[in-house]
């Protein structure tokens, strides 16, 4: 006789998919592009870890935070520290700007701490490193701008990263606000003047910039990579003119 019901196939419970993205940790989520990028990375990353210098309190699981108390980064508190073994290492060179201060207690990091979070990266087993430091709009228009030379390079180059990125946005500017009124005077007048540079290294938004580095990173190949403004346009397919 044929079974009213046969539960012989809802007794097997389908195994759940593994997820096999890799994981992040981010240096610098400051600014509006730290804050972008680290979003960025929430999303496309299996697990992203974030460089704090205070305790973060998450909304996601999967963002947890490696604390690091005191600003500036302390390097020898940075090397005896035990960094978790990601894939990737994200390393953004810029200033704490957000007015609302959502990035306070998000370490800041400056170009001479670069080298000491990729060794201990390195140390900790991480496979690619990745540096976004923004260079002024006027200096992108040297098309032979040594963008990956200089002694920092050399020295990333040397570690056991299956991959180092440079990548270089643009920026208006990078020195801070002038104090006294003759030289924020000075700064305005010349700031009119960033308008008029060409279309292929203008500045591009935060969310255009961290989908580039992302796309960069998804197409990394094994050695050293210096990408500037007009390989990031070229990237998200925007004609440069």
């Amino acid at each position: 006789m044929k079974p009213h019901i046969d539960l012989r196939g809802a007794l097997y419970e389908q195994p759940k998919s593994v997820d096999t993205r890799r994981t992040a940790l981010i240096a610098g989520a400051v600014g509006r592009l730290g804050e972008t990028l680290l979003n960025r990375l929430v999303q496309e990353y299996r697990h992203v870890w974030v460089l704090t210098s205070k305790p973060m309190v998450s909304s996601t699981t999967r963002c947890d935070d490696v604390y690091l108390p005191g600003e500036p980064l302390d390097h020898a508190v940075l090397a005896a520290c035990a960094l978790p073994p990601v894939d990737d290492v994200f390393c953004h060179i810029g200033e704490r700007s957000l007015s609302s201060q959502r990035d306070l207690g998000m370490h800041t990091m400056r170009a001479q701490d670069a080298l000491p979070l990729a060794q201990a990266a390195a140390h900790a087993g991480s496979k690619r490193f990745c540096l976004i430091q923004p260079v002024a709009a006027s200096v992108q228009m040297m098309r032979n701008l040594p963008l990956a030379g200089g002694e920092l390079a050399r020295q990333l180059a040397l570690l056991p990263f299956e991959n180092v990125s440079h990548i270089h946005p643009s920026a208006y500017r990078l020195d801070d606000a002038p104090k006294d009124f003759l030289a924020r005077f000075k700064a305005v007048y010349l700031a009119q003047f960033a308008y008029m540079l060409p279309h292929s290294v203008a500045p591009l938004t935060s969310e255009r910039i961290a989908e580039a580095v992302l796309m960069a990173m998804q197409r990394a190949e094994p050695g050293l990579a210096s990408l500037d403004i007009r390989d990031l346009r070229t990237l998200l397919g925007i004609a440069s003119r």
